[in-house]
Protein backbone atom coordinates (compact mmCIF):
# COMPACT_ATOMS: atom_id res chain seq x y z
CA UNK A 1 0.00 0.00 0.00
CA UNK A 2 1.17 3.59 -0.69
CA UNK A 3 1.75 5.81 2.67
CA UNK A 4 -1.52 7.40 1.94
CA UNK A 5 -3.36 3.92 1.63
CA UNK A 6 -1.71 2.86 4.91
CA UNK A 7 -2.39 6.40 6.88
CA UNK A 8 -6.21 5.56 5.45
CA UNK A 9 -6.23 1.46 6.78
CA UNK A 10 -4.74 2.85 10.22
CA UNK A 11 -7.47 5.37 10.82
CA UNK A 12 -10.01 2.70 10.19
CA UNK A 13 -8.09 0.13 12.32
CA UNK A 14 -8.27 2.58 15.80
CA UNK A 15 -11.57 3.34 15.13
CA UNK A 16 -12.56 -0.66 14.49
CA UNK A 17 -11.03 -0.93 17.81
CA UNK A 18 -12.74 1.57 19.91
CA UNK A 19 -15.30 1.03 18.75
CA UNK A 20 -15.99 -2.21 18.86
CA UNK A 21 -14.77 -2.17 22.49
CA UNK A 22 -17.51 0.41 23.23
CA UNK A 23 -20.29 -1.46 21.20
CA UNK A 24 -19.42 -5.02 23.01
CA UNK A 25 -19.14 -2.97 26.74
CA UNK A 26 -23.19 -1.86 25.78
CA UNK A 27 -23.98 -5.32 24.46
CA UNK A 28 -22.21 -7.28 27.19
CA UNK A 29 -24.51 -4.96 29.30
CA UNK A 30 -27.79 -5.62 27.78
CA UNK A 31 -27.01 -9.24 27.59
CA UNK A 32 -26.04 -9.15 31.62
CA UNK A 33 -29.42 -7.70 32.44
CA UNK A 34 -31.15 -10.38 30.71
CA UNK A 35 -28.95 -12.54 32.20
CA UNK A 36 -30.17 -11.03 35.95
CA UNK A 37 -33.36 -11.88 35.28
CA UNK A 38 -32.96 -14.90 34.32
CA UNK A 39 -31.16 -15.19 37.93
CA UNK A 40 -34.37 -13.88 39.34
CA UNK A 41 -36.65 -16.07 37.53
CA UNK A 42 -35.33 -18.88 38.31
CA UNK A 43 -34.41 -19.75 35.05
CA UNK A 44 -30.40 -19.66 35.33
CA UNK A 45 -28.17 -20.33 38.67
CA UNK A 46 -25.98 -17.84 40.38
CA UNK A 47 -23.19 -19.72 39.79
CA UNK A 48 -23.39 -19.67 36.24
CA UNK A 49 -23.32 -15.78 35.72
CA UNK A 50 -19.79 -15.80 34.98
CA UNK A 51 -19.50 -18.42 32.58
CA UNK A 52 -22.80 -17.68 31.17
CA UNK A 53 -21.10 -14.31 30.02
CA UNK A 54 -17.85 -15.64 28.97
CA UNK A 55 -20.13 -17.87 26.56
CA UNK A 56 -21.84 -14.97 25.14
CA UNK A 57 -19.29 -13.06 24.09
CA UNK A 58 -19.28 -15.12 20.44
CA UNK A 59 -22.49 -14.19 19.74
CA UNK A 60 -21.78 -10.55 20.82
CA UNK A 61 -19.20 -10.15 18.34
CA UNK A 62 -20.99 -11.40 15.49
CA UNK A 63 -23.73 -8.84 16.02
CA UNK A 64 -21.12 -6.21 16.58
CA UNK A 65 -18.15 -6.25 14.59
CA UNK A 66 -20.27 -5.67 11.30
CA UNK A 67 -21.70 -2.45 12.68
CA UNK A 68 -18.28 -1.70 14.02
CA UNK A 69 -16.84 -2.11 10.88
CA UNK A 70 -19.26 -0.02 8.90
CA UNK A 71 -18.94 2.75 11.76
CA UNK A 72 -14.78 2.82 11.10
CA UNK A 73 -14.89 3.26 7.61
CA UNK A 74 -17.80 6.07 7.85
CA UNK A 75 -16.04 7.85 10.81
CA UNK A 76 -12.97 7.80 9.51
CA UNK A 77 -13.35 9.05 6.19
CA UNK A 78 -15.92 11.59 7.54
CA UNK A 79 -13.31 13.12 9.37
CA UNK A 80 -11.10 13.18 6.26
CA UNK A 81 -13.82 15.32 4.59
CA UNK A 82 -14.72 17.44 7.91
CA UNK A 83 -10.46 18.40 8.22
CA UNK A 84 -10.12 18.76 4.07
CA UNK A 85 -7.76 15.81 3.84
CA UNK A 86 -9.72 14.62 1.43
CA UNK A 87 -9.45 17.47 -0.18
CA UNK A 88 -5.67 17.96 -0.91
CA UNK A 89 -6.15 13.78 -1.66
CA UNK A 90 -8.02 14.33 -4.38
CA UNK A 91 -5.73 16.99 -5.60
CA UNK A 92 -3.09 14.74 -5.81
CA UNK A 93 -5.07 11.66 -8.01
CA UNK A 94 -5.89 9.80 -4.59
CA UNK A 95 -9.31 7.83 -6.40
CA UNK A 96 -12.05 6.13 -4.84
CA UNK A 97 -10.33 3.19 -5.96
CA UNK A 98 -7.41 3.67 -3.91
CA UNK A 99 -9.37 3.21 -0.74
CA UNK A 100 -10.52 -0.65 -1.82
CA UNK A 101 -6.73 -1.99 -0.93
CA UNK A 102 -6.83 -0.46 2.63
CA UNK A 103 -10.58 -1.48 3.10
CA UNK A 104 -10.02 -5.09 1.94
CA UNK A 105 -6.99 -5.42 4.63
CA UNK A 106 -9.45 -4.28 7.09
CA UNK A 107 -12.51 -6.12 6.35
CA UNK A 108 -11.63 -9.26 4.95
CA UNK A 109 -9.41 -10.12 8.35
CA UNK A 110 -12.67 -9.10 10.04
CA UNK A 111 -15.04 -11.50 7.99
CA UNK A 112 -12.61 -14.50 8.40
CA UNK A 113 -12.53 -13.98 12.16
CA UNK A 114 -16.70 -13.36 11.94
CA UNK A 115 -16.88 -17.28 9.70
CA UNK A 116 -14.73 -18.82 12.48
CA UNK A 117 -16.89 -17.40 15.09
CA UNK A 118 -20.27 -17.80 13.56
CA UNK A 119 -19.44 -21.22 12.08
CA UNK A 120 -18.08 -22.74 14.86
CA UNK A 121 -16.89 -20.69 18.08
CA UNK A 122 -20.85 -19.12 18.05
CA UNK A 123 -22.08 -23.06 18.28
CA UNK A 124 -20.13 -24.16 20.56
CA UNK A 125 -20.38 -21.47 22.80
CA UNK A 126 -24.19 -22.69 22.95
CA UNK A 127 -24.09 -25.90 23.76
CA UNK A 128 -21.70 -25.15 26.69
CA UNK A 129 -24.18 -23.19 27.92
CA UNK A 130 -26.78 -25.65 27.48
CA UNK A 131 -24.97 -28.41 29.04
CA UNK A 132 -24.56 -25.79 31.90
CA UNK A 133 -27.78 -25.46 32.34
CA UNK A 134 -28.64 -29.04 32.20
CA UNK A 135 -25.74 -30.18 34.93
CA UNK A 136 -26.58 -27.41 37.16
CA UNK A 137 -30.16 -28.59 37.60
CA UNK A 138 -28.36 -32.00 38.84
CA UNK A 139 -26.80 -30.14 41.89
CA UNK A 140 -28.72 -28.22 44.48
CA UNK A 141 -25.63 -26.18 44.94
CA UNK A 142 -25.60 -25.07 41.47
CA UNK A 143 -29.11 -24.72 41.12
CA UNK A 144 -28.52 -22.10 43.90
CA UNK A 145 -29.26 -23.59 46.85
CA UNK A 146 -27.05 -23.26 49.53
CA UNK A 147 -26.11 -23.89 52.88
CA UNK A 148 -27.52 -20.93 55.91
CA UNK A 149 -29.65 -19.31 53.28
CA UNK A 150 -33.01 -18.71 52.65
CA UNK A 151 -33.74 -20.05 49.24
CA UNK A 152 -37.02 -18.54 47.98
CA UNK A 153 -39.24 -19.53 44.73
CA UNK A 154 -42.23 -18.96 43.50
CA UNK A 155 -42.64 -15.00 44.82
CA UNK A 156 -42.33 -16.60 48.16
CA UNK A 157 -44.57 -19.19 48.15
CA UNK A 158 -41.81 -21.65 48.40
CA UNK A 159 -38.91 -21.33 50.93
CA UNK A 160 -36.51 -23.86 51.45
CA UNK A 161 -33.51 -23.69 54.23
CA UNK A 162 -30.51 -26.01 54.61
CA UNK A 163 -28.11 -25.91 57.49
CA UNK A 164 -25.70 -28.03 55.96
CA UNK A 165 -24.88 -29.66 52.96
CA UNK A 166 -21.97 -32.12 51.62
CA UNK A 167 -19.39 -31.36 48.44
CA UNK A 168 -21.74 -33.24 46.44
CA UNK A 169 -24.14 -30.83 46.09
CA UNK A 170 -26.71 -33.36 46.88
CA UNK A 171 -26.95 -34.55 50.72
CA UNK A 172 -27.81 -31.97 53.08
CA UNK A 173 -29.12 -32.03 56.57
CA UNK A 174 -31.66 -29.96 58.71
CA UNK A 175 -33.95 -28.83 56.29
CA UNK A 176 -36.93 -26.34 56.55
CA UNK A 177 -39.58 -26.11 53.61
CA UNK A 178 -42.46 -23.93 53.44
CA UNK A 179 -44.73 -24.10 51.15
CA UNK A 180 -47.82 -21.76 50.91
CA UNK A 181 -51.01 -22.30 49.57
CA UNK A 182 -54.35 -21.09 48.97
CA UNK A 183 -55.77 -23.28 51.41
CA UNK A 184 -52.98 -24.01 53.49
CA UNK A 185 -49.44 -23.19 54.68
CA UNK A 186 -47.26 -26.62 54.97
CA UNK A 187 -44.07 -26.41 57.00
CA UNK A 188 -41.56 -29.01 56.66
CA UNK A 189 -38.39 -29.77 58.74
CA UNK A 190 -36.45 -33.00 58.28
CA UNK A 191 -33.13 -34.35 60.12
CA UNK A 192 -31.72 -35.23 56.57
CA UNK A 193 -32.42 -34.28 53.19
CA UNK A 194 -31.25 -35.42 49.19
CA UNK A 195 -31.83 -33.07 46.37
CA UNK A 196 -32.03 -35.56 42.82
CA UNK A 197 -32.92 -35.25 39.20
CA UNK A 198 -35.82 -37.85 37.44
CA UNK A 199 -33.36 -39.27 34.58
CA UNK A 200 -36.57 -39.94 33.33
CA UNK A 201 -38.87 -37.55 33.40
CA UNK A 202 -36.11 -34.44 34.10
CA UNK A 203 -38.09 -33.76 37.18
CA UNK A 204 -36.63 -32.46 40.14
CA UNK A 205 -36.89 -33.87 43.79
CA UNK A 206 -36.11 -32.82 47.43
CA UNK A 207 -36.29 -36.22 49.44
CA UNK A 208 -36.68 -35.67 53.37
CA UNK A 209 -35.82 -38.08 55.83
CA UNK A 210 -36.82 -38.54 58.87
CA UNK A 211 -38.86 -35.51 60.00
CA UNK A 212 -42.48 -34.05 60.48
CA UNK A 213 -45.02 -31.83 58.78
CA UNK A 214 -47.26 -29.06 59.97
CA UNK A 215 -50.39 -28.47 58.04
CA UNK A 216 -51.87 -25.12 59.16
CA UNK A 217 -55.07 -23.39 57.42
CA UNK A 218 -56.62 -19.43 57.49
CA UNK A 219 -58.89 -19.13 60.73
CA UNK A 220 -59.00 -22.28 61.47
CA UNK A 221 -57.67 -23.35 65.66
CA UNK A 222 -56.79 -26.96 64.85
CA UNK A 223 -52.93 -27.92 63.51
CA UNK A 224 -52.19 -31.27 61.79
CA UNK A 225 -48.98 -32.46 62.80
CA UNK A 226 -47.73 -35.58 60.67
CA UNK A 227 -44.79 -37.24 61.34
CA UNK A 228 -42.50 -39.59 58.46
CA UNK A 229 -40.06 -41.39 57.72
CA UNK A 230 -39.43 -40.35 53.88
CA UNK A 231 -41.04 -37.77 51.79
CA UNK A 232 -40.39 -36.61 48.17
CA UNK A 233 -41.19 -33.08 47.32
CA UNK A 234 -41.79 -32.01 43.83
CA UNK A 235 -39.46 -28.79 43.35
CA UNK A 236 -41.31 -26.14 40.83
CA UNK A 237 -39.58 -26.45 37.46
CA UNK A 238 -38.18 -23.17 36.16
CA UNK A 239 -38.97 -21.83 32.65
CA UNK A 240 -36.40 -22.53 30.98
CA UNK A 241 -34.57 -19.80 28.86
CA UNK A 242 -35.79 -20.17 25.12
CA UNK A 243 -33.60 -19.63 21.99
CA UNK A 244 -34.77 -17.82 18.55
CA UNK A 245 -34.21 -21.13 16.98
CA UNK A 246 -33.14 -24.64 18.54
CA UNK A 247 -30.46 -24.92 15.76
CA UNK A 248 -28.07 -22.03 17.36
CA UNK A 249 -26.26 -24.67 18.76
CA UNK A 250 -26.34 -27.11 15.76
CA UNK A 251 -22.73 -28.34 14.24
CA UNK A 252 -22.22 -26.81 10.85
CA UNK A 253 -22.10 -30.30 9.23
CA UNK A 254 -25.91 -31.21 10.54
CA UNK A 255 -26.91 -28.12 8.55
CA UNK A 256 -25.29 -28.99 5.80
CA UNK A 257 -26.86 -32.64 5.95
CA UNK A 258 -30.67 -31.64 6.10
CA UNK A 259 -33.48 -29.99 3.70
CA UNK A 260 -35.20 -28.60 6.96
CA UNK A 261 -36.00 -24.86 5.54
CA UNK A 262 -35.03 -23.69 9.63
CA UNK A 263 -31.01 -25.15 8.56
CA UNK A 264 -31.13 -23.36 5.68
CA UNK A 265 -32.15 -20.43 7.30
CA UNK A 266 -29.99 -20.58 9.98
CA UNK A 267 -26.82 -21.80 7.82
CA UNK A 268 -27.20 -18.54 5.59
CA UNK A 269 -27.88 -16.68 8.75
CA UNK A 270 -24.22 -17.52 10.10
CA UNK A 271 -22.65 -16.60 6.91
CA UNK A 272 -24.63 -13.03 6.82
CA UNK A 273 -22.24 -11.04 9.35
CA UNK A 274 -19.04 -11.98 7.24
CA UNK A 275 -20.75 -10.96 4.31
CA UNK A 276 -22.01 -7.63 5.93
CA UNK A 277 -19.10 -6.50 6.79
CA UNK A 278 -17.81 -6.84 3.45
CA UNK A 279 -20.95 -5.49 1.60
CA UNK A 280 -21.27 -2.45 4.36
CA UNK A 281 -17.61 -1.56 4.09
CA UNK A 282 -18.15 -0.61 -0.24
CA UNK A 283 -21.29 1.12 1.37
CA UNK A 284 -19.89 3.31 3.88
CA UNK A 285 -17.44 4.82 1.44
CA UNK A 286 -20.06 6.75 -0.33
CA UNK A 287 -22.28 7.45 2.23
CA UNK A 288 -19.20 9.31 4.08
CA UNK A 289 -19.01 11.64 1.60
CA UNK A 290 -19.87 15.32 2.40
CA UNK A 291 -19.36 18.40 0.85
CA UNK A 292 -18.11 21.36 3.05
CA UNK A 293 -20.79 23.18 4.00
CA UNK A 294 -23.06 20.11 4.52
CA UNK A 295 -23.89 19.13 8.38
CA UNK A 296 -22.43 16.53 10.52
CA UNK A 297 -25.06 14.72 11.89
CA UNK A 298 -27.10 14.36 8.19
CA UNK A 299 -24.85 11.52 6.98
CA UNK A 300 -24.74 9.57 10.65
CA UNK A 301 -28.61 9.54 10.17
CA UNK A 302 -28.19 8.29 6.77
CA UNK A 303 -25.99 5.63 7.67
CA UNK A 304 -27.83 4.71 10.31
CA UNK A 305 -30.98 4.50 8.33
CA UNK A 306 -29.27 2.10 5.54
CA UNK A 307 -28.01 -0.28 8.08
CA UNK A 308 -31.53 -0.48 10.07
CA UNK A 309 -33.03 -1.18 6.27
CA UNK A 310 -30.75 -3.53 5.75
CA UNK A 311 -30.31 -5.67 9.27
CA UNK A 312 -34.18 -5.84 9.34
CA UNK A 313 -34.41 -7.31 5.78
CA UNK A 314 -31.96 -9.85 6.70
CA UNK A 315 -33.95 -10.60 9.26
CA UNK A 316 -37.45 -10.86 7.46
CA UNK A 317 -35.50 -12.59 5.06
CA UNK A 318 -34.35 -15.20 7.28
CA UNK A 319 -37.66 -15.68 8.91
CA UNK A 320 -39.07 -16.04 5.53
CA UNK A 321 -36.64 -19.29 4.57
CA UNK A 322 -37.82 -20.88 8.03
CA UNK A 323 -41.27 -20.35 6.94
CA UNK A 324 -40.55 -22.39 3.87
CA UNK A 325 -42.13 -18.67 2.71
CA UNK A 326 -39.09 -18.02 0.66
CA UNK A 327 -37.09 -20.46 -1.86
CA UNK A 328 -33.52 -21.46 -0.01
CA UNK A 329 -31.61 -20.40 -3.22
CA UNK A 330 -33.06 -16.74 -3.20
CA UNK A 331 -32.63 -16.85 0.23
CA UNK A 332 -30.92 -13.68 2.17
CA UNK A 333 -28.90 -13.27 -0.84
CA UNK A 334 -30.71 -11.35 -2.68
CA UNK A 335 -30.84 -8.95 0.34
CA UNK A 336 -26.80 -8.73 0.29
CA UNK A 337 -26.87 -8.71 -3.53
CA UNK A 338 -29.23 -5.37 -3.43
CA UNK A 339 -27.32 -3.67 -1.34
CA UNK A 340 -24.24 -4.68 -3.10
CA UNK A 341 -25.00 -3.20 -5.82
CA UNK A 342 -26.12 -0.41 -4.48
CA UNK A 343 -22.76 -0.03 -3.12
CA UNK A 344 -21.20 0.13 -6.59
CA UNK A 345 -23.31 2.29 -8.00
CA UNK A 346 -23.05 4.72 -5.59
CA UNK A 347 -19.35 4.89 -5.80
CA UNK A 348 -19.82 5.05 -9.95
CA UNK A 349 -21.74 7.84 -9.24
CA UNK A 350 -20.10 9.99 -6.30
CA UNK A 351 -16.79 8.62 -8.07
CA UNK A 352 -16.04 12.30 -9.31
CA UNK A 353 -16.79 13.61 -5.87
CA UNK A 354 -13.85 11.69 -4.46
CA UNK A 355 -11.52 11.85 -6.93
CA UNK A 356 -11.89 9.73 -10.60
CA UNK A 357 -8.46 10.20 -12.13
Amino acid sequence: MTILQKYVFREWFWTLLAVAFVLWIVLMGVFLGELLNDIADGRVPTGLLGKQLLLATPEVLSKLLPLAGFVAVMWGLGRFYRDQEMVVMRSSGFSWRYLLKPLAALVLPVAAVLLVITLWAAPRAAALSDNLLEEALRSASLWGLQAGKFHIMQGGELVIYVEAMDKDGRSMSNVFVRQAGEESTQLWSAREGEYWLDQDTGKRYLTLTDGQVTDTRPNARNVRVLQFDRNDLQLPEPPRRSRDSGLESAPLGELLTTDDPEARAEFQWRLSPAIAVVVLGLLAIPLSHSSPREGRGSRAALGILVYAVYANTLNLSRTWVAGDDMPAFLGMWWVHGVVLLLAVFWLQRQGRMVGSS
